[in-house]
């Protein structure tokens, strides 16, 4: 058996939210469903869902239903995203994990592919945890451009060289890559281990629990 691959000293983690943090697949595909049934779509399952966690919504409904249509995403916001939001619930042990890496003075931010990202973080219960979020409306490009990564940095006065991210998806880990952060892969998406290692994981972790085993943390004095 391999031994994990330990992950530098770092003073600073940033997370991708949907999938990694959350489960967010079953509030989503319930409200996608809703919004078939609006707009006579044909509905999805779950499993087709999850291979667009990550991405815009406007490229996870053109992923899905082969075209897209503002008025679907004005009608989802408008009327579906508090019946979501009610269905988010963290992963288990992810409140535990992030209390532990807290602890350890780990800065910790969120870079998602979400528009309205804060209040969806606050609806999670994790939102004290995080000294920043960004989200689609913080940034011009969204991930995997690696714009979302920088401007969270930026915020948080740290440098890439002492960062790593977690995520869930390809996307997560181009992003990654182009910021020059570490990247750990997790395969709480459905994401095969084999496809995030091949954009560039570290490792892969089949649940963010594991994460404080892999990292060598800094003593005193680490900037």
């Amino acid at each position: 058996m391999n031994r994990p691959r330990m992950v530098h000293p770092v003073n600073t983690a940033l997370f991708d939210f949907d999938m990694t943090l959350v489960d967010s697949s079953f509030g989503i595909s319930f409200c996608l469903n809703r919004l078939a049934s609006s707009f006579g779509l044909p509905c999805v399952e779950r499993e087709e869902v999850l291979g667009t966690i990550g991405y815009p919504m406007d490229q996870a409904m053109e992923m899905l239903w082969g075209r897209f249509d503002p008025s679907w995403i004005d009608h989802y916001r408008e009327h579906l995203v508090p019946l979501e939001y009610e269905r988010l619930a963290p992963f288990p042990g992810v409140p535990e994990t992030l209390e532990e890496l807290r602890g350890r003075k780990i800065l910790m931010g969120v870079v998602s592919n979400r528009k309205r990202l804060v209040p969806a973080v606050k609806s999670s219960g994790l939102g004290r945890f995080f000294h920043t979020l960004v989200g689609m409306d913080d940034v011009s490009r969204p991930k995997p451009d690696p714009e979302p990564v920088r401007v969270a940095l930026k915020r948080m006065g740290r440098n890439p060289q002492k960062a790593l991210m977690a995520g869930d998806s390809e996307v997560d880990a181009i992003t990654a890559r182009e910021a020059g952060v570490t990247f750990i892969g997790l395969t709480t998406g459905g994401r095969a281990r084999c496809d995030l290692f091949a954009e560039g994981a570290l490792e892969v972790l089949d649940e963010l629990a594991e994460l404080p085993g892999l990292i060598a943390f800094p003593t005193e004095g680490v900037s």
